[in-house]
């Protein structure tokens, strides 16, 4: 099934591709079960990746990352994935939602303090724009902040951040108090330690459970204007720039899910027996797995065909959320006929497809739910 893709990358993509499944195989396979299980993230894991310049592929080379492309950051993120999508999850929000902020918009202070931590595998960071009140509906966040003085005040409640409850590191989504709509929205790097900032508890999910949830808590926190992001009034304008990358980040993630579970699938029919033949010679199984395996090569080659297009600045919205919603959609389908392929050893803990099923769901509705990119595409068609 690589094949095709394989004809796009060139030999240093192939080479991080097949770098990355080696390091992940090695250091995340052997704890998946378990970090599932305990809802832990491995920051070990995380200081490796580091280490060997997996987390910092897009990251600028003068602070210490690779300068890579976004196709180098999918193919590193789809390695992850396809073994731990929790661990995938986690290291995206540091480079795509926080390191390509302080990257493109921060001063060299900034770069200098919070991209190096990160990307050598030190530092957790977190990206807080979800609130109780505002979830798709982004443009109607409460959290506000007002000055004094030199001084800005930051109040206000996140939610369902990923690595909130243990990132040192936060990107904070803030409007000025009395504006509506997108106007005053400002972008604030806060740190773990300040005054007034705090964490709730991780949630307890269904998927994705080594990559850690919760709140964040805003109780006037004080900041001076060095820890403003870009230009002050222009935080949602700046946020909506990276949309297209994230939505297809999101795409690769359940691409990742998807080869987990047909691999998984494929193996299982090859090696059980039912009937005095190996249920893969049933046409019933073969039709299921070409399906699986038709869809999810669909979603790859359309995913990675549009990278290219976002490291040229081209706008790719209606694309960006069709690769997510694709792929979302078809990532808890395949997860779903794997686990009906593998009968009740699918449905069992010993076996992994159940929890790439529970990961798969998520992503259908984190990061734009499927409804918000359908809505997304048919906007955009009818703009011609």
């Amino acid at each position: 099934m690589k094949i095709m893709l394989d004809q796009l990358l060139s030999e240093e993509h192939r080479m991080v591709r097949d770098n990355t499944r080696r390091f992940a195989e090695r250091t995340l396979r052997p704890i998946a079960r378990e970090i599932d299980t305990q809802e832990r993230f491995p920051m070990e894991v995380y200081k490796m990746a580091g280490e060997n310049g997996l987390i910092g592929s897009t990251s600028p080379v003068e602070y210490g990352g690779s300068g890579a492309d976004v196709l180098t950051n999918a193919l590193i993120k789809e390695e992850f994935c396809r073994v731990a999508s929790g661990f995938g999850m986690s290291v995206n929000m540091c480079t795509t939602n926080f390191c390509f902020f302080i990257a493109k918009y921060g001063s060299d202070d900034l770069k200098r303090r919070y991209i190096p931590p990160v990307i050598q595998g030190d530092a957790l960071a977190a990206f807080c724009l979800t609130e109780p009140g505002a979830g798709s509906d982004a443009l109607s966040l409460k959290t506000s902040y007002r000055r004094e003085g030199d001084r800005y005040v930051l109040n206000g409640a996140k939610t369902f951040i990923t690595n909130a409850p243990i990132a040192r590191y936060f990107l904070v989504v803030a409007r000025e108090h009395g504006t509506i709509g997108a106007k005053g929205g400002t972008l604030f790097v806060l740190e773990s330690g300040m005054e007034g900032l705090s964490t709730g508890k991780p949630f307890e999910k269904m998927g994705m459970r080594c990559s850690p949830t919760g709140e964040v808590f805003l109780d006037n926190v004080a900041v001076g204007r060095d820890q403003i992001l870009g230009e002050e009034g222009r935080g949602f304008q700046i946020m909506f720039e990276t949309l297209d990358e994230e939505r297809i980040l999101g795409a690769v993630n359940s691409i990742g899910i998807a080869q987990a579970c047909i691999e998984a699938a494929v193996k299982y029919s090859k090696e059980r027996v039912q009937f005095a033949k190996p249920i893969c010679s049933f046409q019933m199984v073969q039709n299921m797995l070409a399906d699986m395996a038709t869809q999810l090569c669909i979603s790859r080659q359309f995913t990675y065909t549009l990278c290219p297009f976002v490291d040229r600045g081209i706008k790719v919205t209606m694309e960006a959320s069709m690769a997510k919603y694709h792929a979302s959609v078809m990532a808890t389908r395949v997860a779903l006929d794997a686990i009906q392929i593998m009968g009740g050893y699918g449905y069992m803990k010993e076996y992994d497809v159940e929890r790439y099923m529970r990961d798969a769901k998520l992503v259908e509705i984190g990061g734009g739910t499927s409804e918000i990119q359908k809505l997304i595409i048919a906007r955009e068609l009818l703009k011609t």
